[in-house]
């Protein structure tokens, strides 16, 4: 791991020195549409140089799912409402880049069921809701290709894989008829399973104009 560091540092300030050197080729300002698996959005980039960037922007849009969780079927509703600000790092001067940031993160994760549920320790005629949250500030690190135009501008394409780290979620469940105390149960028992939902696989597709 030392080593890597170490590597990764050497890199970066080769780069650094590379682009005093280099002057302003490849520097523009661009705007891209996006669709990926943190939904659909546009984003605002700016390349200083062939080395770094940077880009912000926001995605929205919804994905509808069935799962099983704490013993209850559920009907999905994933809603993305997020916001990235994040720093590329083109290591080689070239389409390669590695990037980190951060998302202003506001997705919402709602299930409904409607039947005789089994809530807690007790079984009740209802519609469960369950509301899942996650952490508002969540880190982003990832790789991807960027085919850039040249300073002259132009249409350009991207291709992102990354990792959002947005925290332990936590649920909370509504079902009219249902004790307290069972509701307070089936709860910790989602949180418990909601546990290994820490990380969310981002793959991204773009086509921007750099101007």
């Amino acid at each position: 791991m030392k080593k890597f560091l170490a590597s990764a540092v050497a890199l970066m300030a080769a780069s650094l020195a590379v682009t005093a050197q280099a002057g302003e080729d490849g520097l523009g300002l661009s705007v891209a549409g996006k669709a990926s698996t943190a939904g659909y959005g546009v984003e605002i980039g700016y390349r200083f140089n062939n080395f770094f960037a940077v880009r912000g922007g926001i995605n929205t849009g919804s994905y509808d799912f069935s799962a099983t969780d704490a013993g209850i079927d559920y009907e999905y509703a994933l809603d993305f409402d997020n916001y990235p600000v994040l720093l590329d790092w083109h290591v080689f001067g070239g389409d390669f880049r590695l990037t980190g940031g951060i998302v202003s993160n506001n997705n919402k994760l709602t299930g409904t069921a409607t039947g005789l549920l089994s809530i807690g320790g007790g079984t009740y005629p209802t519609t469960a809701t369950t509301d899942v949250s996650f952490d508002k500030s969540s880190p982003y690190v990832g790789f991807g290709w960027a085919a850039l135009p040249s300073a002259k501008g132009g249409l350009g394409f991207s291709f992102d894989i990354g990792v959002l780290a947005h925290g332990s979620p936590t649920a909370r469940l509504t079902a009219p008829g249902a004790s307290a105390g069972d509701i307070a149960a089936e709860e910790a028992e989602l949180n418990d399973e909601l546990k290994d939902f820490k990380y969310w696989a981002v793959i991204s597709l773009g086509i921007g104009y750099t101007f």
